[in-house]
């Protein structure tokens, strides 16, 4: 067994073997309350181990916030504290049946049965919770680790992180860690078990997140890895128009300010640890430079040197792409589209599409029919536009509102329900000029408890379901089931909510 460096993780071992200990004695007054003493303190330390692991991610989504090169740890930090929080969570609602089974807390806050040891086999090894419980100190341990991406690395956390299965002794004779850890245990040791499973698991978080830290090489105070970063507003310019950036060193700090920066051998001047390299290009194409940064380092005191590339693409072409009325597309309707070009002459320009049926209607206007849901693409080129592709989302058409004539379900009048001719499916709020159709339903009539059914085809009544309507009395229910309808771009027919009437 591999003794935890930290302190914290030192203590909750040694907690856990004292309780192991106790329950071994027979358990008295004494000891039961030695035993909450212990599930508080692991309470209490889950707490402080989770307010240091909140101040950790806040570090580390700032550094990301900061600097772009480090944007995938905040996907990172929030699997982990996602992950973390779901066993917890589970812990807390086992923790919570095996109070309730226990009969509550009583006034001392303790719970009322706090020496029976029947409540473990029924409600955690009968009942499989064990278990279940097992399986997830398994997925957690593994999902936590899988984000770190050093295999290495990887193996030795695995080696240190508190939240494992411990094997059992082979002097033991129980023949399964479930077992093992919670038969003819009483609730007053069942649950700081279950505390220091949240603890490890709070701590295993830690673990994660200060690598995570690490890996970002954070010194607040004296940073010792650098690395040049030019920002600009726009990487594409038109022909005579000023191209300019902002030239500064990742992680600098307030004492490295004896910078010289320079691009292509030319010196800027540098202020507050960066320089603005402003040019003037007068012909389309693409542009490299060179820049050079030195430094003498606050903490050895040698000159360091750092250079990197950067370009950008010079050019006077341009091109845009609308969706008219919705920022999305819809399948089976037209949907209107407007592109410009801003210097590409109308006869140059070039465009096709993928997933969409796509037709001029105008100058600058189309129309885009999708084929199916999903992602379509647009794609604009010609007149000296390298080609661009602009993608889009592609929804089915919501689904129509039913109605009799004006209602939509509950009383209706006799006249008016017999007036009616058919269901309507209504695309309401919605900007296309779209129907959808019905494909059928199923109707029936319900009168003193007797009822009678009929299938009608299509939206309009049918000399079945007529005749039912017809006999239409005050009180009768009628219910519409089963209805399909089919709007544009629909394979099949879809099923929509049913409706009642009550005929007043």
């Amino acid at each position: 067994m591999s003794i935890p460096k930290e302190p914290r993780q030192l203590m909750v071992n040694l907690m856990y073997l004292v309780l192991t200990a106790m329950l071994a004695l027979n358990v008295s007054a004494e000891v039961m309350q030695a035993l909450f003493s212990m599930d508080k303190s692991l309470n209490e330390s889950s707490k402080l181990v989770e307010g240091s692991n909140e101040k950790l991610a806040l570090a580390i989504n700032k550094q990301a916030d900061a600097y772009s090169q480090y944007e995938p740890f905040k996907e990172k930090v929030k699997k982990t504290q996602e992950t973390a929080s779901a066993f917890f969570n589970y812990v807390n609602e086992l923790r919570g049946e095996i109070i309730e089974a226990a009969g509550g807390l009583d006034k001392n806050g303790l719970p009322q049965q706090k020496d029976n040891k029947d409540i473990s086999q029924r409600v955690l090894l009968k009942n499989g919770r064990a278990e279940i419980l097992k399986e997830k100190i398994i997925a957690t341990r593994k999902q936590l680790l899988a984000l770190v991406d050093d295999e290495a690395t990887r193996e030795q956390i695995a080696n240190n992180i508190p939240l494992k299965l411990n094997p059992i002794p082979e002097d033991s004779d129980k023949k399964t860690w479930e077992q093992f850890t919670f038969q003819q245990m009483p609730v007053a040791a069942i649950l700081p078990i279950l505390s220091k499973f949240q603890n490890d698991a709070k701590l295993t978080e830690t673990t994660i997140l200060n690598h995570f830290f690490n890996q970002m090489n954070i010194d607040v105070v004296r940073p010792d890895k650098f690395y040049p970063v030019i920002s600009t507003n726009n990487n594409y310019v038109i022909r005579g128009e000023k191209y300019e950036g902002e030239i500064f060193l990742a992680a600098y700090s307030s004492t490295a300010d004896n910078l010289s920066i320079s691009v292509d051998g030319r010196p800027l001047r540098v202020e507050d640890g960066k320089a603005i390299f402003a040019t003037n290009p007068n012909s389309i194409g693409s542009r490299e430079h060179n820049m050079a940064i030195k430094m003498t380092n606050p903490i050895t005191g040698e000159e360091e040197t750092f250079s990197r590339k950067f370009g950008y693409e010079v050019g006077d072409r341009s091109v845009a792409v609308s969706l008219d009325k919705m920022n999305v597309m819809y399948v089976g309707v037209e949907n209107p589209v407007s592109i410009s070009a801003a210097g590409i002459p109308t006869d140059k320009m070039r465009v096709s599409a993928n997933g969409i049926n796509l037709t001029k209607n105008g100058n600058g206007k189309y129309v885009a029919i999708p084929k199916r849901k999903g992602e379509a693409s647009i794609t604009i080129s010609g007149g000296g536009l390298d080609p661009t592709t602009l993608k889009y989302k592609v929804k089915k058409i919501p689904n129509p509102v039913m109605k009799l004539g004006n209602n939509t379900g509950g009383s209706i009048r006799l006249a008016e329900f017999k007036a009616q001719q058919g269901l309507i499916p209504i695309l309401e709020n919605f900007d296309f000029d779209a129907k959808c159709s019905v494909d059928g339903f199923e109707i029936t009539r319900v009168r003193n408890g007797d009822a009678a059914t009929a299938k009608n085809r299509k939206a309009r009544f049918g000399s079945d379901t007529r005749r039912l309507i017809d006999k239409a009395k005050l009180k009768d229910i009628f219910y519409f089931d089963n209805i399909k309808v089919r709007c544009p771009g629909d394979d099949a027919g879809r099923k929509m909510p049913g409706m009642f009437f009550n005929i007043k």
